[in-house]
């Protein structure tokens, strides 16, 4: 009980902060608001979900997925730089002792000057850092940045955004490899669907959200052994 108090004062403290965030328009949270998010309130293990818009597409699935695990999910509208990411961040590590964090952040930022050239990999370093130092029993494992597809070509990606996306994965698997953190490749998954997306360029459909849940909470349970 008095886990779902915190989380319920973290969450309502953190509510205007990321109202003012958002930016980007096309880039909302796709079936409600940025937040924390209790999806599973009960289990053995806590698991902590970090992510976007898709996170908040998949989360629900993943936690019917885990069974017998506590599933939270914070879905965050930040990029590497914005400002409060890391107040927000460490608040949430520090709540309770999670078991396992999966994470994914890259899709945000994506616009010029946004994150600045080279500054990738270190910044994403940092929150892995971070992680580390907040949630040192905790069992990290790294999403990968999900696709942008085109409007105008359905099943395509994005020629001239979807390269930035690419990159980014390349360099966060860098990062992992150096971490010794495995890696979710939902990048992949997604590519090999790329007609279960939404449209609208972010987004994806019920049946792939299904699929990643399916693949995330996979991932969870065999480093929860």
């Amino acid at each position: 009980m008095k886990k779902l108090l915190l989380l319920f004062f973290i969450s309502g403290m953190f509510s205007f902060v990321w109202s003012q965030e958002e930016s980007n328009k096309a880039l909302h949270s796709d079936g409600g608001g940025w937040g924390l998010k209790i999806v599973q309130p009960e289990g053995e293990k806590s698991v902590l979900l970090i992510g976007n818009s898709i996170c908040n597409g998949y989360k629900g699935y993943v936690a019917r997925e885990l069974h017998g695990c506590r599933v939270i999910a914070w879905v965050s509208p930040y990029n590497l730089k914005s400002e409060h990411l890391y107040d927000d961040l460490i608040t949430i590590l520090k709540s309770e002792k999670w078991d396992a964090i999966h994470f994914n952040i890259g899709l945000h930022g994506w616009e010029k000057g946004q994150i600045p050239e080279g500054m990738y990999q270190p910044l994403l370093q940092s929150m892995v850092d971070t992680l580390k130092y907040y949630a040192p029993e905790s069992k990290l494992i790294w999403a990968s940045i999900t696709p942008i597809t085109s409007k105008e070509k359905p099943y395509t990606t994005n020629k001239e955004l979807n390269p930035i996306i690419a990159d980014r994965n390349l360099i966060a698997g860098i990062v992992m490899k150096n971490n010794e953190i495995p890696v979710d490749d939902l990048y992949s998954l997604c590519l090999l669907n790329l007609h279960l997306a939404r449209g609208d360029r972010f987004h994806w459909t019920a049946p792939m959200y299904r699929m990643m849940a399916i693949q995330v909470a996979e991932k969870i349970k065999y480093f929860l052994k």
